[in-house]
């Protein structure tokens, strides 16, 4: 699995996209720069157990999977659904599906997010 280009779309596709909306958003957005750092971590950390994983097999991977989740709903809620909109919501269902899959999942053929997924 190429970890540094996940760690790229990270930054790119979700982390530069909460960061514009907080430069543009005249008000308070309804996160912070921490709240976007925790967003980053949460997936990075993802992405590190998916490259742990030494006996890998479906159930292995959708755990993780259901980790990684459970987590970005947990910092969804608490930023009142603020951080996770439309754009960064497919970014980051991309990374993980694609990296899950990468990984070795089976290839699936629905989201593999969505049992858990509340953003």
């Amino acid at each position: 699995m190429n970890i540094e280009a996940y760690r790229s779309m990270i930054k790119e596709n979700v982390v530069q996209s909460m960061k514009d909306f907080m430069g543009f958003a005249e008000d308070d957005c309804g996160f912070t720069l921490k709240d976007v750092e925790e967003c980053e971590a949460i997936l990075t950390r993802y992405l590190d157990a998916l490259a742990a994983i030494d006996e890998v097999t479906d159930e292995r991977i959708m755990a993780e999977v259901k980790t990684v989740v459970l987590e970005l709903n947990d910092l969804n809620e608490r930023t009142d659904y603020s951080i996770i909109e439309t754009e960064e919501r497919e970014a980051i269902w991309e990374i993980i599906q694609e990296s899950a899959v990468e990984c070795g999942l089976s290839d699936p053929e629905d989201d593999i997010t969505e049992e858990w997924r509340d953003w």
